[in-house]
């Protein structure tokens, strides 16, 4: 911390011994610091009131929230650039604020536990110390020990999440959330999707000539016409569609699973339309869109096992907007000056993710 100090040689002296006990006290705060980080079982990431955060408790979230993401949005979420006033966010900047975010909200919520009367029974914490076992058996030993992951950390981050969970339902326990099946629907079909522009390695689109988006919509209205007369029992998988796609060589068609109002904008009115027009395993005549020509065909008006994901996905934001206020003033209670990410050691939040050996990172 800097300080403005007024200099004069009246009390150069005095300025002398002042300086002289800021050092002596920075020793001490740091030798302070050194002694926490060891007490703490671990290198210090950050600090959250009297929460010390280490390298393996960090760790323990970040594969809790990778696994989060890539069920929901696939292996390949960490790839995707977010607009973001011009320049973009990737998912992995995101992500690594969030976990920081999850941590702290735990940390918030178990420290009003005590006073809502929240404990662990024996067995829920038996389960839970289960659950750690299964976390650190998944793991080699070089894993641990460069992540500084040890049982009883895994123990206290499953415990502590659990306890947190607990005290949300105190709180919203008065306020019934429910997510229905079509707030939550997701609709599952594949695109054939015959493009008509072309993209060079700079971004530059170039939309196709006439002849070649004729040429584009004959072989749309040919594998239109081949999939008519097949057998709908047998294409209930899309194989035969997804063959037609590879023989045309479309590297853009693919199986597509979204939420209604996904499909509306990225698709438009009339395809929102015709899709929930559709039945399960029915094929759609070529359909022209700003993009090209499509061909689809519905694999499932309700894909029950993704709308169940998404369930937990829309419950979860309304928890956390219904818990908002409440967190916001209870952790200004706690630390008012925390902040992402200059309360975080990022030198040692960096390690975490780039070092990690032999497992999936979140980059």
């Amino acid at each position: 911390m800097m300080h403005n100090r007024r200099k004069n040689n009246r009390i150069a002296a005095i300025f002398l011994c002042l300086c002289m006990l800021v050092m002596a006290c920075s020793g001490c705060g740091q030798k302070k610091q050194e002694e926490e980080q060891t007490k703490s079982g671990g290198t210090l990431v950050f600090q959250y009131g009297n929460n010390l955060v280490t390298k393996g408790e960090v760790y323990i979230y970040i594969e809790t929230v990778r696994e989060r993401y890539e069920m929901q949005y696939g292996s390949d979420v960490w790839q995707t650039v977010l607009p973001d006033g011009g320049e973009g966010t990737s998912m992995e900047n995101l992500t690594r604020e969030e976990v920081v975010k999850e941590i702290v909200r735990v940390k918030t919520l178990c420290a009003h536990a005590e006073e809502l009367g929240i404990t662990l029974s024996e067995s829920e914490i038996a389960d839970l110390n289960q659950k750690a076992d299964d976390f650190c058996d998944g793991l080699t030993d070089e894993q641990q020990q460069m992540m500084e992951i040890t049982k009883e950390k895994a123990e206290k981050v499953m415990q502590e999440n659990a306890i947190a969970t607990k005290v949300e339902n105190e709180i919203l326990a008065d306020r019934k959330i429910e997510i229905s099946d079509e707030e939550a629907r997701m609709t599952t079909f594949y695109d054939m999707y015959f493009e008509c522009y072309s993209m060079d390695e700079n971004g530059v689109i170039t939309p196709y000539t006439d002849d070649q988006k004729k040429q584009q919509y004959d072989n749309a209205a040919q594998a239109c016409a081949t999939l008519a007369t097949a057998d709908l029992q047998e294409n209930a998988d899309a194989e035969n569609i997804e063959k037609l796609a590879e023989y045309y060589q479309l590297d853009q068609a693919q199986m597509q699973t979204m939420s209604p109002s996904q499909i509306l904008e990225t698709y438009g009115q009339d395809v929102y339309d015709l899709l929930y027009n559709m039945e399960n395993g029915q094929y759609s005549t070529v359909v022209e869109t700003q993009y090209g020509y499509h061909v689809f065909q519905m694999i499932a008006l309700t894909d029950q096992a993704k709308t169940n994901e998404q369930k937990v996905v829309l419950y979860n934001q309304q928890v956390q907007e219904a818990l908002s206020d409440t967190l916001t003033k209870w952790q200004a209670q706690i630390d008012p000056i925390f902040k992402y990410p200059d309360s975080v050691d990022m030198d040692v939040y960096d390690t975490i993710v780039n070092d990690t050996v032999g497992t999936k990172q979140i980059n």
